[in-house]
């Protein structure tokens, strides 16, 4: 901070403004710094970029903590800037999520120490931070195998004092037992506070005082700005003179902003979302969408050598965040203002070219609806994958018959109607079509706990709803959890996932969210169920005939794909009605470019 001492609020301090962010960066930064990457809608691309190039090679040993690395943020992996990874996420999120071989060795700390968090925990532990608090209770990561490096570190198991009698619980003698689901039910963890010497963020506007202003839906919102040690490096679409923000809309006071420059496109290649208020408008600040081309693109080329290296020449170690924008093109950054109209078709689709993936897709859809009736859920939380898609195939076909269910995604969209033709679950073009935008902390803290199914994905699922989406059978590094180890442990939840032997295992290799509460996994060929809060296995209830093997029995299915034990001859296997041609319909218009609903499976190769 700076002492302006040439106006009437001389006494009050201000952030350096600076127009070159690199040297904003070089100035404010040091080696072993433990740095944190703001995980709002709109990433701090341009900072990212920035911290690559003036570090590139040079061994800094940054702790860098964040919600999710991928796209932008394997420029910090391929810098060789980063000694030790706090996250909850790691790999490709767009078009579909899944490994990248970047991170494969991860495990092994190459190439960096890995930390592993799931969404909410790593947020309550900013929040803890920011609220000056020595921890959080949370019931995440309870009964997972994310607690066994941090258990007497920065988390401890203490008894729910809510259903454990106090004096009861030893906490010396305390082990945890893996997959001890009878007793999670019983135990609550205490997390320690996550203090990063500085956060980086983008936002809409910024003012000469520091003040920022964020739009929603947010994600983890100002709180990891707020939980900084000394303050904030920030970037924003434009800085404008002092007591011309709106006040109402100030998400992060300028006295924790210790530099500030102004980046249009700061957040390139994710979207920026522009409040629709006339006080906004008149800056001349406007949305733009995400840029999928270059993020796949990026995805590609950080795991491939030689084009990791032409990627990193081209757009990271540049001059500066000006010669990117040039390289990157103003014509095609122009048309990123272009908002897409919704791709809406009236075809019927024949019933009889439903393929496997469609086909598990729908059954997740009818066992959603079918829970939704049953039990009366409030709200539906859609996972990124095939589960979001089913989600909102269920939510479609429930409003065809009257029933509404709000669907909530964890970064912050609240009755959330999808933008037809934008497959993507976290596009920000679906904020249109929501009747609130709210944050992580509201969605996953207080949303989902209160009578919500959550509809999940999987990498590797158990006969007792264990999901894995960290470690693969070959030991090595997948993705991890993200916000599903939060909805696993709080919601009731079914899981989709094609079946595969590889997938399907009677004891999952690493537990990111536990079974307690998982009701139903649904694959290909039909849908499995236990009874939540059990020691009870998955049984095969629900049968259909896979498209791809008509001649396919259940019996022979189950063995084939999974295992799981196959059908009990003695109980009844209902037999699934055939797909028809409304449900496939609906689901194809939801998914016109197939990124989703072609026949594979997501996470279908495990590194």
């Amino acid at each position: 901070m700076i002492l302006n001492s040439q106006d009437p609020h001389k006494f009050q301090y201000k952030p350096k403004i600076y127009t070159d962010m690199d040297a904003m960066v070089r100035e404010n930064t040091a080696p072993g710094m433990h740095l944190h990457l703001s995980a709002t809608m709109s990433r701090p691309n341009a900072l990212i970029y920035a911290l690559s190039r003036v570090y590139y090679q040079k061994n800094p040993e940054f702790t860098i903590s964040v919600a999710g690395v991928h796209s932008s943020a394997h420029s910090l992996t391929l810098s060789g800037v980063i000694k030790k990874m706090i996250t909850g996420f790691a790999g490709d999120n767009y078009p579909k999520p899944g490994p990248n071989p970047l991170y494969k060795s991860v495990l092994e700390g190459d190439p960096f120490e890995l930390e592993l968090w799931s969404l909410l925990t790593l947020l309550q532990r900013l929040i803890a931070s920011a609220y000056r608090l020595p921890g959080f209770i949370t019931r995440s990561l309870i009964g997972s195998d994310m607690v066994t490096d941090k258990i007497g570190k920065n988390l401890f198991i203490l008894p729910d004092p809510s259903v454990t009698d106090h004096g009861e619980f030893n906490a010396i003698s305390h082990e945890i037992q893996r997959a001890a689901r009878s007793n999670i039910h019983k135990s609550i963890a205490y997390i320690l506070p996550l203090t990063p010497d500085y956060t980086f963020i983008h936002g809409v506007l910024g003012d000469e005082d520091g003040n920022i202003i964020l739009c929603p839906p947010s994600g983890e919102g100002n709180w990891g700005a707020l939980a900084a040690r000394k303050g904030v490096i920030a970037t924003v679409e434009k800085i404008v003179p002092r007591g011309e923000l709106p006040k109402e809309l100030v998400s992060i006071p300028g006295y924790k902003v210790k530099a500030i420059c102004q980046a249009e496109f700061g957040a390139h290649p994710q979207s920026l979302r522009v409040h629709n208020l006339e006080e906004i408008k008149k800056f001349g600040v406007k949305t733009y969408i995400d840029d999928y081309e270059f993020q796949v693109e990026a995805n590609k080329s950080s795991s491939i050598p030689n084009l990791a290296k032409k990627w990193m020449e081209d757009y990271v170690l540049v001059e500066s965040h000006e010669k990117y924008l040039k390289k990157i093109g103003r014509s095609k950054l122009k048309k990123l203002f272009e908002i897409p109209e919704e791709v809406i078709s009236d075809e019927k689709h024949d019933p009889l070219t439903v393929n496997d993936t469609e086909q598990m897709i729908i059954l997740a859809a009818r066992a959603i609806m079918e829970h939704v009736k049953r039990k009366g859920y409030k709200t539906i939380l859609a996972g990124i994958g095939a589960a979001h898609i089913a989600a909102w195939t269920a939510q479609r076909l429930l409003e065809s018959q009257n029933i509404h269910v709000n669907v909530v995604t964890e970064l912050g969209f609240y009755n959330m109607k999808p933008h037809v033709g934008d497959v993507f679950l976290f596009s920000q073009l679906h904020a249109n079509n929501c009747s609130q935008l709210s944050d992580i902390s509201t969605v996953l803290g207080t949303i989902v706990p209160d009578e919500c199914l959550g509809v999940i994905g999987a990498g590797e699922l158990d006969w007792w709803g264990n999901v894995n989406s960290t470690v693969s059978g070959k030991g090595k590094f997948i993705v991890g959890s993200g916000g599903a180890n939060d909805i696993a442990a709080t919601a009731d939840c079914i899981v989709v996932a094609k079946a595969s032997r590889p997938r399907y295992v009677r004891q999952v290799n690493y537990i990111t969210s536990v079974g307690n509460r998982v009701l139903e996994a649904i694959c290909q060929f039909g849908r499995f169920r236990r009874n939540a809060n059990s020691d009870q296995i998955f049984e095969f209830t629900n049968w259909i005939m896979p498209p791809s093997e008509d001649d396919l029995e259940p019996f022979e299915a189950v063995l084939k794909y999974t295992n799981w034990l196959p059908p009990d001859e003695d109980l009844f296997l209902k037999q699934e009605d055939p797909i028809n041609s409304e449900e496939l319909s609906i689901l194809r218009q939801l998914d016109p470019e197939k990124i989703y609903i072609e026949q594979y499976a997501v996470f279908s190769k495990l590194p």
